[in-house]
């Protein structure tokens, strides 16, 4: 048995946005502020600029701030629910995981984006386990009132399949990791074996393996 980790933003969903100016494509943090005009966008661009230039101590700090900017803005139940649920699979996603042999592969999510877009696939596709950056918390008005932040992204993510691989009894080279982004780095070059799904540039050059059609991990996964 291994586990078989997942991004999700761009891997199981995919991307629509990417902002001027900024290295990370994205399903929701950038859709939001689209969503929330033109203002919001110029300060969502910010914090990718800050975020290259080493400014923030940690994830969690650039998650704050971005958060700030959500507040700022006026960001509602509604909008979040409408963009959390207008993201669409990835061709072959559904199938891919109706195939999956879970009696050896235990499929895990890990992600930098938020708690309720990966709770659409561990729904549907009966994922046990999702670790995920942010989730938000509304008020009966609408407002954003209370979020949970975990640093789960970039170098982060492996302290959490770490967690995991002890949690069922197994070895360090016991994992799988399937990615797109920039981001994915940290936890591709850890992983004995990692897949690239339409990788950006700088994952294609660390990743095992290259895969244009989700549906072909099943492929590299019964080698």
């Amino acid at each position: 048995m291994k586990l078989l980790v997942f991004d999700v933003e761009g891997t199981i969903f995919r991307t629509r946005i990417r902002l001027p100016g900024t290295s990370l494509d994205s399903t929701i943090w950038q859709g939001l502020a689209y969503a929330l005009g033109p203002h919001a966008i110029d300060e969502e661009i910010e914090t990718h600029r800050r975020w290259e230039r080493k400014e923030y101590s940690s994830y969690i700090n650039w998650m704050e701030d971005t958060i700030r900017i959500h507040k700022k803005y006026g960001l509602t139940h509604k909008m979040f629910y409408d963009i959390t649920h207008a993201a669409e699979y990835n061709t072959g996603v559904p199938q891919t995981f109706a195939k999956l042999d879970r009696n050896q592969y235990v499929p895990v999510m890990i992600t930098g984006g938020f708690r309720e877009l990966a709770a659409r696939p561990q729904r549907d596709f009966g994922i046990l386990h999702t670790f995920a950056a942010c989730e938000y918390l509304f008020g009966d008005n609408g407002k954003l009132e209370a979020y949970n932040l975990l640093p789960c992204d970039f170098e982060g993510k492996i302290d959490f399949i770490l967690l995991m691989l002890r949690e069922y009894g197994l070895t360090e080279q016991d994992w799988v990791f399937v990615g797109d982004g920039k981001n994915d780095v940290p936890i591709a070059q850890s992983c004995p074996l990692s897949i690239g799904y339409r990788p950006h540039p700088a994952l294609r050059e660390v990743v095992t393996y290259i895969v244009e059609d989700f549906r072909d991990l099943l492929n590299i996964l019964q080698t």
